[in-house]
């Protein structure tokens, strides 16, 4: 995998988006499964996917 300088803004949104992935994972199997530990579990697994997917987009081609 090639590294690539990434912006700290472009840094930022990736975590914000993965927080709000992260968070509404964790609602959601609250609700649904009325079990705390579930969604905590849930919701850091998609945020860290979130996260991880995000940092590794590379720059779009141009030309």
């Amino acid at each position: 995998m090639k590294r690539i300088h990434v912006p700290w803004l472009n840094r930022l949104a990736a975590a914000g988006f993965a927080v709000a992935a992260a968070c509404l994972a964790y609602a959601g199997f609250v609700h649904m499964f009325d079990n705390g530990l579930l969604g905590a579990l849930v919701g850091a697994c998609v945020g860290g996917f979130a996260l991880g997917r995000m940092m590794r987009l590379g720059s779009p081609q141009r030309g």
